[in-house]
């Protein structure tokens, strides 16, 4: 779709669901958000797949959110840590790519495909990262989407090195930044650019292949997911390449298209609403049409999620 694109192959795990794995003997419980479940996943069959980006960078595709791998010379910066079953399969794919350690772990968000790991990789001598309203939401998670209780995560899954706005790690000879969102995704989204490489990993504030959840439950809005857009596009060059939370590798001519189609989308319902319509009437007129034959296609429980998210956000603000 884009010249300058890079596929990664990813397997889709649109919804954010309880994960439950026995790993180093231990078993835990990593909470999901308020979103819709994902089809049972059979994860002895996940492959865990590297992409080389370039200057000590690296994608790494498996289960749940992407993964955004830094090398330097003494010690690894990794971001977002996949659902917990996939653990030593991500794990060995980092030892494949790097015998260094796992110095800093950085969470883009709360949510359980992001950071269902996060619990073996502080076991195994990582610094869990995250803006601070993480550690908040994984200890007091809001009720899923059919309104079963959020579960708190164990307190070794919590991130122990926080910030609130801005904050800079390193590893030798290459750093990161970290730059908050406020309310888009959620109310603790990170973004992390990688100067040297000229990378941006996202979290789930942008996707390139597919609608996104907004999570609505923790502050999450479809205004600031166009604002977060508008700070990405302000931070990157057309050489920048960007690793979304889902979806294939993009740039800046991606993350411009997926704007557009986040205020097609905000404009269409706003509609709906301005002219009476209930969520379940909005539903029903399908004002997406258009957008769902390049946004739909690849599925997920979004498809038919993310008009009643955009109505909620609206009606929210």
């Amino acid at each position: 779709m884009h010249c300058t694109t890079l596929r990664a192959a990813l397997i889709t795990l649109g919804g954010l669901v309880l994960a439950a794995t026995l790993v180093h003997g231990r078993t835990f419980a990593q909470n999901a958000p308020a979103a819709a479940a994902a089809p049972q996943t059979d994860y002895s069959k996940v492959q865990e797949i590297s992409t080389d980006l370039g200057h000590g960078l690296y994608v790494i595709t498996g289960a749940g959110g992407n993964t955004t791998l830094e090398v330097g010379t003494d010690g690894l910066i990794v971001v977002d840590a996949q659902f917990a079953p996939v653990y030593l399969k991500l794990k060995a794919k980092i030892a494949e790519l790097s015998s260094k350690p796992v110095k800093y772990l950085v969470n883009t968000h709360y949510h359980g495909d992001h950071t269902g790991g996060n619990a073996d990789f502080a076991h195994d001598g990582a610094v869990i990262v995250a803006q601070v309203n993480v550690v908040k939401r994984m200890q007091s998670p809001p009720p899923g989407a059919n309104g079963q209780p959020g579960r708190p995560a164990p307190a070794e899954a919590l991130p122990t090195k926080t910030y609130t706005d801005r904050m800079k790690l390193s590893v030798g000879g290459q750093t990161a930044q970290l730059i908050h969102l406020a309310d888009a995704h959620t109310d603790g989204d990170t973004i992390v650019y990688f100067p040297t490489a000229n990378v941006l990993s996202t979290g789930d504030v942008v996707s390139s292949q597919s609608y996104p959840n907004i999570d609505v439950a923790v502050g999450g809005n479809i205004d600031g997911m166009i604002r977060g857009c508008d700070e990405v596009l302000k931070l990157i060059n057309d050489q920048t390449k960007v690793v979304p939370g889902h979806g294939h590798v993009t740039d800046k001519a991606g993350v411009r298209t997926y704007r557009t189609m986040l205020v097609t989308a905000r404009r269409l319902i706003a509609k709906e609403i301005a002219d009476g319509k209930t969520e379940d009437q909005t539903v029903a007129d399908m004002p997406l049409a258009e957008l769902d034959k390049q946004w739909a296609v690849s599925g997920g429980p979004f498809v038919q999620r993310f008009p009643r998210l955009v109505y909620r956000s609206l009606k929210g603000s």
